[in-house]
């Protein structure tokens, strides 16, 4: 687990060194996402899930357009 100094009371300076009046607090600190650590297959059956997903949607409304126009023209 990673994670930052944090002096809550008073910070000062003693020959170039940072000096906490009480005593120095660790805050958990998660880092940035970084998009280099996503896993090639994951992210690859994530999209072709959202394809799929949207896909069907779409073939399933031209079909039911198309079935209509061809009743609306008949």
């Amino acid at each position: 687990m990673s994670g930052t100094l944090y002096c809550p009371s008073e910070l000062s300076t003693d020959g170039g060194m940072p000096v906490c009046s009480s005593t120095w607090e660790v805050l958990p600190y998660t880092p940035p996402f970084d998009p280099s650590q996503l896993d090639p297959t994951v992210l690859a059956q994530a999209f072709g899930a959202g394809f799929t997903l949207v896909a069907t949607f779409m073939v399933m409304s031209m079909g039911i357009r198309a079935f209509l126009n061809f009743i609306k023209q008949s």
